[in-house]
């Protein structure tokens, strides 16, 4: 992307407050931005295949993109992740430089920066500046990795379900809120969070619901009472 650009000032603008390159000079965030590009999908598109994210690191400036597992032989999807505005795809590909076997869905209108791989490598090692914002959070994806891993062998499909709430309460000081990210998926896509049956899902819905914790309104459910959430959520890890 180059400076004449009309809407440069606006990725600069992102790029600044973007917690990976918020710590860089301005002339190093204009260098890079000028390694970008933009690309575009539209709702239920494929943004990212394996071959691109083995070459390019994408920087979601707007949407959310969902990444999962699908067994071919049984339709059977578990969502690794989903991710929105200032998450880097893929980080695992930036660490080993092999591809990584994940499908992608896009679950809005979606835009992201885009710079070849082996450049993003170059700036790791040209501005520490840079590898010191990276750093951590190559290690936050990691213990989500991880803690996701811990959580569907240890944890029941109860505890999984308050969990993926409670993690994505956008205010927990309030009595009620709203959900981030997973605010409109469907009760299938909810199901595949938690690495279970949309049945058994629907069951501990009807049951946060009954005890008037949470109120849905077709695909769009809203907490109720976060701190009854929250309770059920350290009653179940006690």
């Amino acid at each position: 992307m180059k400076e004449e650009n009309t809407k440069f000032s606006y990725y600069f603008d992102f790029m600044k407050k973007s917690p990976h390159f918020s710590g860089l000079r301005d002339e190093v965030i204009v260098e890079m931005l000028n390694n970008f590009h933009i690309e575009t999908w539209k709702k239920r598109g494929v943004p990212f295949d394996n071959q691109k994210t083995k070459k390019n690191l994408y920087l979601i400036i707007k949407g959310r993109v969902k990444v999962s597992q699908i067994n071919k032989n049984t339709g059977n999807e578990y969502i690794i992740e989903i991710l929105d505005s200032g998450n880097i795809f893929d980080v695992i590909c930036l660490l080993d430089g092999q591809e990584h076997q994940v499908f992608t869905e896009a679950l809005d209108e979606v835009e992201a920066l885009v710079a070849p791989m082996d450049l993003v490598k170059q700036w790791i090692s040209k501005h520490p500046e840079f590898n010191k914002t990276l750093l951590p959070y190559l290690g936050e994806q990691l213990r989500f990795f991880e803690e996701s891993a811990t959580d569907l062998a240890l944890l029941n499909t109860w505890s999984r379900t308050v969990k993926l709430f409670t993690s994505h309460i956008t205010n927990t000081k309030h009595h009620s809120s709203s959900l981030k990210l997973i605010n409109n998926l469907s009760h299938t896509e909810l199901a595949n969070m938690i690495g279970s049956a949309r049945n058994v899902l629907n069951r501990h819905l009807q049951k946060l619901k009954d005890e008037n914790i949470i109120k849905i309104d077709r695909n769009h459910i809203k907490i109720k009472d976060t701190e009854a959430l929250l309770n059920k959520f350290k009653a179940g890890n006690n």
